[in-house]
């Protein structure tokens, strides 16, 4: 569809799935862009492009865009239009787009993300394509790389060497799935195949991932790039036994130390103990997370919902937040983005900047705080049964729908002791 569509002044809030939006709109009539798929390449230099899909539609009078990642779609509904200017903010992470327009099927500009000191060129067009351009006369091939794959990142480099699982699933030219590894996961990747060459890429408003590999039989020889900032090689077998660590085992508590203790300000700057009576007689979930880590944004909406399910039957949740800045003002108000934006009905507390060292030195019980997000389980006398490092989320399928399970059942088992 190639309606015209008339595009809007407007201050509207951003929302990946919120509903909730009862603000004023301008029409500005001197500007038009045109309805339906996009693809926004960003240029992360020296010809190195990652492209993401969007949608562009209007919605009861307002103009949104829908960023699609596989299964994951991230509605953008904060969208400013003055003199051929856009901009395009996300309600979460504090990132956003200003761009120009240049006709109604094309912007350009540049993505930006926190001071806004890094940013990004993007060049956006309309039109259905695949999400990577399929190189010419190239000559077809059938290869294949579903399924599960041993990887090493920087493995010639010790001091950045980690391992992870990849997760792929392929349909002729069109590719999904993801990397697991031992802080979390790379959550939905989508892209495509063409010959012997593999193609991923992921926006999610904070992160912008870009994956290539050269498939040489059962082994991928490949490439990533986190932004412009980072990029670093890949290697992977095929290794359908392969498992990392368990989770539950990286971080524990220190000998010497019996249980967690903190004390931090919530959003309205009250101090708030673990040892407060509010938690007394209470399975408590504390948990470490960052309001720009897309990882904790999944976690977050699952103890959301775990905490309203269970509360009454004597569940508490405290979220310690570690945000990019020490002002407590601005680190409050990213927290309290991300309470309302989720519905989160527990506590938020504001626990210093996103350091991993100064998070182990605030929480000196802890051997160390080694992933955003991280989870520690206390039963009613306050002793810890579990401390799970990092979260496996929803673009990881069978491995989320598992732990989401067992953390259910765990819960329930806490809940029922006397």
């Amino acid at each position: 569809m190639k309606n015209a569509l008339y595009l809007l002044l407007t201050v509207l809030i951003v929302s990946c799935g919120t509903e909730n939006n009862t603000q004023e709109t301008q029409q500005d009539n001197s500007l038009t862009l045109v309805e339906g798929s996009w693809t926004l390449n960003f240029n992360l230099g020296e010809g190195i492009l990652a492209p993401v899909a969007f949608n562009l539609s209007q919605v009861r009078g307002r103009y949104q865009l829908e960023f699609i990642n596989g299964e994951e779609k991230i509605v953008t509904k904060s969208v400013e239009i003055k003199d051929k200017k856009i901009k395009i903010s996300d309600a979460v992470f504090n990132s956003w787009f200003e761009g120009e327009i240049i006709n109604s099927s094309t912007i350009k500009g540049h993505w930006f993300k926190n001071d806004g000191a890094n940013k990004i060129a993007f060049e956006a067009h309309h039109g259905v394509q695949e999400r990577f351009k399929k190189p010419e006369n190239l000559p077809f091939s059938e290869t294949n790389i579903s399924g599960k794959w041993e990887v090493d990142f920087s493995k010639d480099v010790p001091s950045d060497h980690y391992k992870a699982i990849g997760k792929f699933i392929q349909d002729g030219i069109y590719l999904t799935g993801t990397f697991l590894t031992e802080t979390g996961d790379y959550r939905f990747l989508e892209g495509n195949v063409y010959n012997d060459v593999a193609y991923l890429s992921c926006f999610d408003g904070a992160h912008l991932f870009l994956f290539k590999a050269t498939i040489l039989d059962d082994t991928l020889q490949g490439e990533f790039w986190s932004g412009t900032h980072w990029n670093e090689p890949w290697i992977a077998t095929r290794n359908n036994n392969f498992e990392l660590t368990n989770p539950d085992s990286l971080t524990f508590l220190k000998e010497g130390y019996d249980n967690l203790e903190f004390t931090f300000p919530n959003l309205k700057g009250d101090p708030v103990s673990l040892s407060d009576e509010n938690y007394n007689d209470k399975v408590v979930i504390v948990n470490i997370m960052g309001p720009w880590c897309p990882n904790c944004k999944d976690e977050s909406v699952y103890l959301a919902e775990l905490y309203n399910s269970n509360k009454a039957k004597g569940l508490e949740v405290i979220a310690l937040s570690f945000d990019k800045s020490s002002d407590f003002e601005i680190a409050k108000n990213t927290a309290l983005k991300v309470k309302e934006h989720f519905g989160i009905n527990y506590e938020i507390l504001i626990a210093g900047k996103a350091n991993k060292i100064e998070a182990s030195k605030s929480l000196p019980m802890l051997n160390h705080v080694m992933s955003y997000p991280t989870s520690i389980f206390i039963d009613r006398k306050g002793k810890i049964r579990k401390i799970r490092t990092g979260f496996y989320g929803p673009g990881t399928g069978d491995y989320y729908t598992r732990y989401i399970e067992q953390t259910n059942d765990f819960v329930a088992m806490l809940l029922a002791e006397k």
